[in-house]
């Protein structure tokens, strides 16, 4: 899925293709996204308050990995795709306080839409950005994938608020599932590089 395997022209720069931290970081965030979706697959009657529980730390964990593979990938400062996902970031922290002062599985499914379509939007917009020197990251092709799924988990999500939490949660779980699936093999992939690049 990563890039890392693909040959890249001699000019091109790729941000930390080799990385053992950014491995290990979209590997945290594959385990964070997988165990959210099994909880929405096992807990039966969440409820609003488990809704609003389980959705909080949902979006502060992605918040969290999100902001860790930025720093991984090292992009400069004044790289738009680096402001694009810092926001998306900023937009996943600020969704998860909401929800969780809220209490509303209204106001939850909302804000948990926004914030996964917003995470989609940025990702997408660096699958497809370029930096300056024409340099690439090795997440190039999983991001649109995972840009494809926030979006698509995101714009779903407010059709289903009358369900109740539980159909909710599981709207938002099979969409995590996909994704930390995804995550998953990019993480790998990105490790087995990782120490092939070690060897050589």
């Amino acid at each position: 899925m990563s890039e890392t395997a693909i040959p890249q022209p001699a000019n091109a720069r790729t941000a930390a293709s080799a990385s053992p931290v950014l491995w290990q970081t979209i590997l945290l965030r594959a385990l964070a996204t997988l165990a959210f979706g099994l909880v929405t697959v096992f807990w039966a009657e969440p409820g609003t308050i488990g809704l609003c529980v389980a959705f909080t730390i949902y979006l502060l964990a992605l918040a969290a990995t999100q902001f860790l593979t930025v720093r991984a990938l090292d992009l400069p400062r004044g790289d738009a795709r680096r402001l694009a996902l810092l926001g998306a970031t900023g937009l996943l922290a600020m969704s998860a306080v909401v929800v969780a002062i809220s209490v509303s599985a209204l106001v939850s499914a909302w804000f948990c839409a926004a914030a996964l379509a917003a995470l989609g939007v940025a990702e997408l917009f660096s699958a497809r950005h370029k930096s300056s020197d024409g340099g690439r990251t090795p997440l190039r092709s999983d991001w649109s994938i995972s840009a494809v799924l926030g979006l698509g988990t995101g714009l779903l999500l407010p059709f289903f608020v009358s369900a109740g939490p539980h159909g909710i949660m599981g709207v938002a779980g099979g969409g995590a599932l996909m994704s930390g699936a995804l995550w998953m093999l990019s993480a790998l992939t990105l490790r087995h590089d990782a120490a092939k690049s070690k060897a050589q």
